[in-house]
């Protein structure tokens, strides 16, 4: 008989602990910045009883072993939400402002109360509610329904379709960017304020490394220093070189940037070096919940020497003379970014791309055929419109 209740009484924990356990780790991204390393230890400690184990590493592969927790700041109080592989919200709690005058062990408590209610009864407690109609007391539940946030948390501030705001990855992101599945970029978080890149296209030329520092300038905007060191591939000696720095301002869904830069490109095949400065303004602005209108702009204007031609078929006079040309670039895109709604690290981006070319004055005796004056220089404008696809996915070991 008693073989029988001890039987019963395992079978009945199981039972009742059973979600806890379809997941058995936990990953918690701190947007609060509210962890310190001893509530980080305590919290690890309480959790392990359980057989949930804390961790700041992901495997990809196995990514439905975890539970995924974000934790932010809404006015005074501490929220906690917790999400699914799928990015679907498992439930919500309001840890209230008393949280943050707790001490270490308290704090570590109170967030694994509030952690395990919601892995031991997921998808039962997520509501509608707007921040102000968040309940104040710590151990209040939202009702079935609703949902505090949103999906989109801005990850893909870093980027406009190609140019970098002054926002950085978070340590530890990898963020992965794509024109066509032919040009690759990849961005990776070494801190909150520098990460460094690289890229080339599906034939690996050229290959290029971009390192960013961002300098936070407050809540809504930061200025940033950057490279982009270009090298030629498969036998092609040439290198460049874009020295850049950039403001921007907003927030992560609407925001503007501008930038100047320095770009050198020289080598032994570049028979014209070029020196030239770069101006970009980008500017994202949120259309809905999950769509973006995005733009990006880059205008350059450069001096090039042109051979300019004499030739008097009466006389048999012939000679060359060099001049100086001012051309003025411009690249331009306008189109939208479409966040994927079940997971929002994974974007599509899709709009159409303009590359304005517009070529300076030159002399006047070149500029009529009948004389025997001649030159190749091109002279007019041309535009030229390239519709555009692009996909970013971002990858992280928090989030």
């Amino acid at each position: 008989m008693k073989r029988i209740l001890a039987a019963s009484f395992t079978l009945v924990m199981l039972i009742a602990f059973h979600p806890v356990f379809a997941q058995t780790k936990l990953t918690v991204n701190d947007k609060a910045e509210f962890l310190t390393e001893s509530v980080e230890l305590l919290l690890r400690e309480r959790l392990s009883v359980v057989s949930v184990d804390l961790t700041n590493l992901i495997d990809n592969r196995r990514r439905c072993d975890y539970w995924f927790a974000t934790i932010v700041k809404s006015g005074n109080d501490l929220l906690l939400s917790v999400a699914d592989c799928n990015d679907k919200s498992a439930g919500n709690k309001n840890l209230g402002s008393v949280i943050f005058s707790a001490t270490d062990a308290e704090k570590a408590l109170l967030l694994y109360f509030a952690v395990s209610e919601v892995i031991k009864n997921p998808y039962g407690n997520v509501v509608p509610v707007t921040v102000s109609q968040l309940p104040s007391s710590p151990g209040e539940l939202p009702t079935r329904g609703d949902t505090i946030f949103q999906s989109d948390q801005g990850q893909h501030r870093s980027r406009y379709l190609f140019a970098p705001s002054s926002y950085n990855l978070e340590k530890g992101e990898l963020y992965y960017n794509t024109l066509y599945f032919l040009v690759h970029d990849v961005q990776y978080g070494i801190s909150d304020q520098f990460s460094l890149g690289m890229g080339t296209t599906i034939i690996g030329f050229p290959f290029y490394v971009t390192p960013k520092l961002t300098l936070p300038a407050g809540p809504k905007s930061a200025f940033a220093l950057g490279d982009m060191l270009i090298i030629g591939t498969w036998g092609a000696q040439f290198t460049g070189n874009l020295a850049y720095a950039t403001y921007t301002r907003g927030n992560t869904y609407n925001n503007f940037t501008f930038g100047i830069g320095y770009l050198v490109v020289g080598g032994k095949e570049i028979s014209d070096k070029i020196n030239a400065p770069v101006f970009n303004f980008s500017a994202l602005a949120r259309v809905s919940s999950h769509i973006y209108f995005i733009t990006e702009t880059y205008a350059s204007f450069v001096k090039v020497n042109q051979t300019g031609y004499y030739n008097n078929y009466d006389t048999g006079e012939y000679y060359e003379e060099e001049f100086e040309q001012n051309n003025y670039l411009m690249y331009s895109f306008f189109g939208f970014r479409f966040i994927n709604k079940n997971i929002d690290v994974k974007c599509w981006q899709v709009g159409l791309s303009f590359v304005i070319a517009a070529y300076g004055e030159i002399p006047a005796k070149y500029q009529n055929s009948s004389t025997y004056y001649s030159t190749e220089a091109n002279t007019g404008n041309h535009v030229i419109p390239i519709p555009m696809v692009g996909y970013a996915r971002k990858f992280s070991t928090r989030y």
